[in-house]
């Protein structure tokens, strides 16, 4: 038995441990040489994508693993291993002030804006069933809203090297990191037998009933998403305050690093947005848990969780790699149908969704005298253009029903896993690779060293500040932190407060200040030099011009 053990083992080694290994290897190597040519055209991403094609073709040699295998475990592995990371580093290294100078308006582009696109792309699909083969409405609609979720890695690795108007910056991000939730919840309800009946009964259902359900489970996730991740974050920070454990660097480092984990696997236990609540869990974290660290704890824990994150954006374009390896056959015909609806909706939902924000702010303008910061043509098309798709629809594709091949025909899941895969390499291929020099196409603003409060003091009304910030003074500190905290950490130059400026420095001279969920950032371009914007008390003349 022995003797057997050790067989399987080699085995093991051989057939997965070796090649798998041996990607991560050769896709850091790539990462280096792509860094050291500046080759700009081809995004680090794609690259990572055709070595995951290698890695599968490997495994599929390997024969150990039936195709199907191998597609059933990608998803698993990018919703509970990779993913938490990702979204608890975006949050715990977020300029918090920019997030939430905008959140209202990244709500109206993740909500509305998703919402617009899932309804043009499914309309688009279904009505032209007879020039592709979809012709069952519930299956067009399910598959629209997964797909309908952008997930632009390689633009917003882009905006972090060269350092992107913050405005287009936060809005692209905060925009991508939200609407992953509206996706996810239609595709629940729509994925799911319970409004629907038996998979053989071809009526869609009561519409009204549809999107009640719709309307009710978005505001219901969204909010008990966020609840969750605030109430874990607190609790994560008490846990620091009474524990101490400023002793011991890596014990205070390995709790940051597993309590997302715990964060999003309660979220997903109790039916909410695992993504969500470790974001939000992620940003308070950010705040008020580095005061309970040692001044090394907080550097190399913001250090360890981004490289982490960095190791599971890897991951997730190499599983892409190999899905593509073992879809069974391309459905280039349909596949060239489903980006042509997707552009079309995407261009819907930026522009109704940018009408309404520029709306708000002029609203917010004129009763506050203040001069705010409207989204320019230049901004909506770059939201436009950031429309890239990734590892959620390519986790929720896998997780469709048998429903739609007993609806569509034997072979449409594959097909529309196919599609899913081809859709995101041409995305990140054509928009990724381009996004450099649109940038230079628009003149958007790059090379700029802006101030934490330059979005916060234009966007936010003067009692909304107040009321944040007076809760925070009054409240969260004198709780989660303590006054005694407060006052040591500000004896040492204030290099564990909440607003921690000498952790970000560090950072930021390593082009990491904010990874902007892009596994491997590139130096920006030699011509670019860096442009010092003004604090926010003397930057009002500045405001206009960067519209």
């Amino acid at each position: 038995e022995t003797g057997s053990d050790s067989e399987e083992i080699r085995l093991l080694s051989k057939e997965y441990v070796q090649p798998i290994a041996f990607a991560f290897l050769l896709s850091l190597v790539v990462a280096s040489l792509l860094e050291k040519v500046k080759v700009h055209w081809v995004p680090e991403s794609l690259i990572i994508i055709a070595i995951g094609a290698l890695l599968g073709a490997c495994l599929q040699a390997a024969s150990a693993f039936p195709t199907n295998v191998l597609q059933e475990l990608s998803a698993p592995v990018v919703n509970l291993i990779f993913l938490p990371m990702i979204i608890f580093e975006s949050g715990y290294s977020l300029r918090q002030k920019d997030f939430a100078s905008q959140f209202v308006h990244i709500l109206v582009f993740a909500c509305f804006g998703t919402f617009v696109a899932i309804m043009v792309c499914g309309i688009l699909i279904y009505v032209t069933g007879d020039l592709h083969g979809i012709t069952d409405r519930r299956t067009a609609f399910t598959f629209a809203s997964l797909i309908s979720a952008t997930d632009p890695v390689a633009t917003l690795a882009t905006y972090s090297s060269l350092k992107v108007d913050p405005l287009l910056n936060i809005m692209v991000f905060g925009e991508s990191t939200v609407n992953d939730a509206v996706a996810i919840v239609v595709f629940d309800i729509l994925n799911s037998d319970e409004i629907y009946g038996p998979p053989c009964d071809q009526n869609m259902g009561d519409e009204s009933t549809i999107l009640e359900a719709i309307a009710l489970g978005i505001i219901n996730k969204l909010v008990g998403s966020i609840a969750i991740g605030i109430a874990f974050a607190f609790a994560y920070t008490l846990i620091l305050r009474i524990a101490h454990m400023r002793h011991s660097t890596s014990m205070e480092i390995l709790f940051i690093v597993f309590s997302c984990y715990l964060t999003f696997s309660t979220a997903e236990q109790v039916h909410m947005s695992g993504i969500i609540a470790v974001l939000f869990c992620g940003i308070f974290m950010g705040i008020y848990t580095k005061p309970h660290l040692s001044k090394e704890g907080n550097v190399l824990a913001t250090f360890f969780v981004k490289e982490l994150a960095a190791w599971a954006d890897l991951g997730i374009f190499l599983l892409v790699g190999v899905d593509i390896v073992v879809t069974t056959g391309a459905t280039w015909h349909f596949s060239a149908w489903v980006m042509l609806f997707l552009l079309i909706g995407r261009a819907v939902a930026v522009g109704l969704s940018g009408l309404i924000v520029n709306g708000i702010k002029w609203s917010m303008s004129k009763k506050t005298d203040k001069d705010v910061l409207m989204l320019s043509c230049r901004h909506l098309f770059m939201m436009w253009h950031a429309g890239l798709r990734g590892g959620i629809a390519l986790v929720l594709v896998l997780e469709m029903g048998e429903w739609v091949d007993v609806r569509g025909g034997e072979g449409t899941k594959q097909s529309l896993i196919n599609t899913t895969v081809v859709v995101i390499v041409v995305f990140l291929f054509v928009f990724g690779g381009s996004t450099e020099a649109m940038l230079r196409c628009l003149k958007i603003r790059m090379g700029v060293d802006v101030d934490e409060r330059y979005l916060y003091d234009r966007s936010l009304q003067l009692c909304v500040k107040n009321c944040f910030e007076k809760v925070d003074e009054k409240v969260l500190t004198p709780v989660l932190v303590g006054s005694e905290i407060m006052r040591r950490n500000e004896a040492q130059d204030g290099i564990n407060t909440p607003h921690n400026t000498e952790v970000s420095s560090r950072l930021h001279h390593r082009k990491k200040l904010q990874r902007a969920q892009g596994w491997f950032v590139r130096r920006p371009s030699p011509n670019w030099q860096t442009e010092e914007l003004p604090s926010s008390s003397d930057s009002d003349s500045h405001a206009s011009s960067s519209q």
